[in-house]
């Protein structure tokens, strides 16, 4: 079960059953074989082992008091909206993580202990779109933006970097790209470039009422660590956000804990998208045991994220409400065990159901991994589907269907 607990506060999540959601059906048509091999994949649980906090936590009750002592002007307004989240976090999660140990979720008993080192496989795609973005777009990939999965999944011809690939089926498919092997999510699509190669996402004419974006923000340990390319605050105006919305879309951003980060989102991107900004979401990480996974009052890093939500408002739907949607809450928290992969954010399919209508169009922005029923696009957007994520165990053939005459 993805959503563990709930209450009025927020979700307390596991988000290894959220990646493991379409996965429990696998079909591969890979080693030249005719007859297609059925198989069941769980993402590997190794990588949310974090059994422990990354700094040790120490109790510091005069916290509310001591912070801003020396602090004036801009720095005392951080300082407060600083201690303000503290205590958010606290009340907030106290009764979701002891709803989270009463039912076995989060224990003190660890299963397995963790991995000093796991394999991680070499990421190529960024610079595999670097370079596909000097060749020109072809006059089919403008009419007719979206490819299908072929049966196999072995199409020699599929063109990632000019059309959206779409995995049309009920099934997860495992297909064999760029001479390695990915899985592909029941009727999930993609499109793999970068800011400068959108025009297929925006030709295809869907119109999506959710957005979720993940942008690469610059910050100082990114540019030591050379882990990804960052991208510039003044760059993300230009996503066609505007042209992807359907009336009422609920636009998300996950933001980092710089305060100008969030002050560009709410004072400048958000207005120049027509978004209005409507609320302010915690993803708060913790141990498997249950701890926040640094400490609240750290001056560096935080043991949660912001998320920025906001509904699309253009001058021709802005007196329109969606009377499907429940009304957006302005203060949640998602509280997760975080993955040791870097950037790998939880799925927020679940907990933003009530928010958008019934059967939804569903677009996640920089995203590096794919989920059911959703487009994806980025210039690493495949990136977690690679098959050395997961594990895998052999699945019956599935009787006779009208689906499965599809398939086959």
């Amino acid at each position: 079960m993805s959503v563990v607990c709930a209450n009025s506060c927020g979700w307390l999540l596991d988000s290894c059953s959220l990646l493991d959601e379409g996965l429990q059906r696998c079909v591969s048509h890979s080693d030249g074989l005719d007859k297609p091999k059925y198989f069941k994949c769980c993402f590997k649980r190794e990588y949310f082992n974090t059994v422990r906090p990354h700094v040790q936590i120490q109790q510091n009750t005069d916290i509310l008091t001591s912070t801003a002592k020396h602090s004036s002007g801009e720095h005392a307004k951080i300082d407060l909206q600083t201690r303000k989240i503290r205590l958010v976090v606290l009340e907030g999660s106290r009764a979701l993580l002891e709803a989270g140990r009463q039912c076995g979720y989060l224990t003190e008993v660890l299963t397995a202990p963790p991995s000093e080192s796991m394999p991680s496989h070499e990421c190529r795609l960024a610079a595999l779109c670097d370079m596909a973005k000097q060749l020109p777009l072809t006059d089919e990939s403008l009419m007719a933006p979206v490819q299908m999965l072929n049966r196999d999944g072995l199409d020699p011809s599929l063109d990632l970097f000019s059309y959206i690939t779409e995995n049309p089926f009920d099934c997860t498919y495992e297909v064999t790209l760029m001479k390695e092997k990915y899985l592909l999510p029941p009727r999930s699509r993609f499109l793999l470039s970068d800011i400068t190669r959108m025009h297929p996402l925006v030709n295809s004419g869907d119109k999506f009422d959710l957005i979720v974006l993940d942008p690469p923000w610059e910050n100082k340990s990114v540019k030591r660590s050379n882990r990804y390319s960052s991208l510039p605050s003044s760059q993300l105006k230009q996503l066609p956000v505007p042209a992807l919305a359907a009336p009422e879309c609920l636009v998300v951003t996950w933001v980092t804990n710089r305060a100008k980060h969030l002050r560009f989102i709410k004072e400048e991107l958000y207005p120049y998208w027509a978004v209005e900004v409507l609320a302010e979401w915690l993803w708060v990480k913790v141990t498997q045991t249950g701890e926040f996974v640094f400490p609240l009052d750290s001056p560096h890093k935080k043991p949660y994220e912001v998320l920025v939500l906001g509904r699309h408002r253009s001058g021709t739907d802005r007196a329109v409400r969606s009377s499907a949607a429940e009304e957006l809450p302005e203060q949640r928290l998602l509280i997760s065990v975080p993955s040791v992969l870097h950037s790998q954010k939880p799925s927020l399919s679940a907990v933003l159901k009530p928010y958008i209508s019934p059967e939804p169009k569903c677009l996640e922005l920089f995203a590096r991994s794919l989920q059911r029923d959703w487009t994806s696009w980025g210039n690493e957007v495949i990136k977690f589907q690679h098959s050395s994520y997961f594990t895998r165990e052999r699945a019956e053939e599935p009787s006779m269907t009208s689906e499965t005459v599809i398939i086959q």
